[in-house]
C-alpha cells in the first residue's frame, strides 16, 4: 500500500503540470551529490564491532513555470548492522521500525510543488524544519527519526521523510504552514546487538552474554484519515522573527509496550524475546519559537506544551528476572502519558572573526510526574559549541560538551575537518560518553569512538 501511495504522488504531479514530463521539458534541471566514507575505530575493548560506511547522496531538481519535480535519494552499504537479512529489501519503506539495509537505498524527499492561487503546493515524501533549538528541537515533531546512529548523525541525516501535502502561502512579513500527514510513519531503531541500540541486549540481559536478544516489530495504527497528523505554522517576519506552532498526530519519539518474555534453549545457547514492543501515542502540542539579534548576540529559543505524551516507567520495574530460564513470563505495563512543557533558549556569539561560539539550554517539565518514571520532572540539557576556522576557513575544529545533571550523564563530541579543495575534505572526529545506563548518554557509555571521514561533493 505504501509503495502504490509513494509512485502515485509524483505521477500526479507530472499530470498537473501537462502532456510534458518535467523531467523531458524542464527549463532547468540541476543535481548536486555526495559521496561519504566513514571508518570508526571503538576505543572500548567491549564496544559493539561496527564496519566501515559507505553512503552517497543525489538531489535532483527539474524546474519548468508551472512547477518543480524534486528528489533527495540516499543510499550504500551501513556499517553498523550485524547481521542482515538475506532477503532483505534494498529500498528502505516508511511502515517498518527495524530494518536493516545494507546495501540501502532511501527516499529521503520526493515531491512536487506548484504554486496555485498565490498558495505553493507540495504533494509527495517531505521532511520540514519547525522550531530552532539545534539537535533537540522541541516543535519538530512531523519527521520521525532514525536513531540508528542518531548520537554521531546530524539532525539533517536523521529525519525520516514523510508522505505529505502541505500548502505555504507568504503575504507581506507573515508565512502561513499547513501540513497533513495522512498516515504515520514510524521511527528506526537498530537492532539490540548492535552498536547504537537504543535498548542494549547487554543493558537488557546484564546475567545472560551471549544469548541473542530478538525484537518484535510492532502493529502499526491503522492507515485511517482519523489516524493523520496535521499542523499549522503561522510565522512573522521582522526584527524578532517568531513563530507559532500547533501539532496534533503520532508522537515520533520512541516508547515502549511489553507483552511477555519468552526464553527458548537451542544447542547454541538463549534466544530471548524481551517482549518489547514500539508503542505510539497520538499527541497535541501548541508551541512557539522566536529568534533575534541583541547587539553580538543571535538567540533563539522555543517553547511546547504537549498533551498525551508516552512515558516508560524505570527499567528495574520492568518485570525482568535476574537469570531468565526458559519459557514464558508475563510482564507487567510499563508504559504511562503525562502532559510536558518543553522550553529551550540558544544563543550564538562570534568571539572573533573566525571563532563562533554557542550556548544552548533546554529543558522537559513532566507534569504530575509518578515516582515510577526513570525521568526526572525536569529534566535538562546543557550544550556549548565552539567552532574555530583556521588557514583562511580551510581548517574546522569543533569542541561541543553536553550535560545532563538530573543523571550526571555527559557527551563530549570534537573535530577536526580539513577542506582539501572544493570538492574533497576530510575530518577526524572523537566522542567521549558517560553516565548511567539507563540515561541518554550513559546506555552508550561503551561506544567512545574515533572517526575519519573522507567526503567528495559536486
Amino acid at each position: 500500500m505504501i509503495w502504490i501511495v509513494a509512485k502515485c504522488l509524483p505521477l500526479l504531479f507530472l499530470l498537473a503540470l501537462g502532456p510534458t514530463p518535467p523531467l523531458c521539458g524542464a527549463d532547468a534541471v540541476t543535481a548536486a551529490g555526495r559521496l561519504k566514507l566513514t571508518v570508526p575505530y571503538a576505543t572500548e575493548r567491549d564496544s559493539v564491532r561496527e564496519e566501515p560506511g559507505l553512503s552517497g547522496r543525489l538531489v535532483l531538481d527539474a524546474e519548468k513555470e508551472a512547477g518543480r519535480l524534486h528528489l533527495w535519494l540516499e543510499g550504500g552499504w551501513d556499517g553498523t548492522v550485524r547481521g542482515p537479512q538475506q532477503d532483505h529489501d534494498l529500498l528502505k519503506n516508511l511502515g517498518e521500525v527495524y530494518q536493516g539495509n545494507t546495501p540501502y537505498l532511501e527516499i529521503k524527499e520526493l515531491y512536487g510543488e506548484r504554486s496555485l492561487a498565490a498558495i505553493d503546493w507540495r504533494i509527495g515524501i517531505q521532511r520540514f524544519s519547525w522550531g530552532r533549538l539545534d539537535e533537540f528541537p522541541v516543535n519538530d515533531l512531523f519527521n520521525p527519526w532514525d536513531y540508528r546512529q542518531f548520537i554521531v548523525k546530524s539532525l539533517e541525516e536523521r529525519k525520516i521523510g514523510v508522505p505529505a501535502v502541505s500548502a505555504s502561502l507568504n503575504r507581506e512579513e507573515w508565512n502561513y504552514q499547513l501540513v497533513w500527514a495522512p498516515w504515520q510513519v514510524p521511527y528506526r531503531l537498530p537492532d539490540p546487538d548492535e552498536r547504537w541500540a537504543v535498548l542494549p541486549a547487554r543493558a537488557l540481559f546484564p546475567d545472560s552474554p551471549g544469548a541473542e536478544v530478538i525484537m518484535g516489530e510492532p502493529e502499526l495504527p491503522a492507515r485511517t484519515l482519523a489516524n493523520g497528523s496535521f499542523g499549522l505554522r503561522l510565522q512573522r517576519l521582522g526584527d524578532i522573527d517568531w513563530a507559532v506552532n500547533l501539532f496534533h498526530g503520532f508522537d515520533p519519539r520512541p516508547v515502549f509496550a511489553t507483552t511477555a518474555l519468552r526464553v527458548s534453549e537451542t544447542g547454541s545457547g538463549k534466544i530471548i524475546d524481551p517482549g518489547l514492543v514500539p508503542s505510539f501515542h497520538r499527541i497535541t502540542s501548541l508551541g512557539l519559537d522566536g529568534a533575534a539579534v541583541l547587539g553580538d548576540w543571535s538567540l533563539r529559543g522555543e517553547a511546547a506544551a504537549t498533551l498525551n505524551r508516552g512515558f516508560n516507567l524505570h527499567p528495574e520495574l520492568w518485570g525482568y528476572p535476574a537469570h531468565p530460564a526458559a519459557g514464558v513470563t508475563e510482564l507487567p505495563d510499563i508504559e504511562l502519558t503525562r502532559d510536558t512543557l518543553d522550553y529551550g533558549l540558544a544563543g550564538d556569539f562570534r568571539l572573533v572573526e573566525d571563532a563562533i561560539l554557542t550556548l544552548q539550554a533546554q529543558q522537559t517539565l513532566i507534569i504530575h510526574r509518578p515516582g515510577t518514571l526513570y525521568d526526572r520532572s525536569c529534566e535538562t540539557l546543557l550544550w556549548v559549541n565552539l567552532r574555530v576556522y583556521f588557514l583562511n576557513q580551510k581548517l574546522e575544529t569543533t569542541v561541543n560538551p553536553v550535560y545532563n545533571p538530573e543523571h550526571g550523564a555527559s557527551m563530549l563530541r570534537a573535530g577536526i575537518t580539513y577542506v582539501i579543495n572544493d570538492a574533497w575534505k576530510t575530518s577526524l572526529t572523537g566522542l567521549i560518553l558517560d553516565g548511567p545506563p539507563a540515561s541518554l548518554f550513559g546506555r552508550y557509555a561503551a561506544n567512545d569512538q574515533l572517526g575519519l571521514e573522507l567526503v567528495y561533493a559536486w
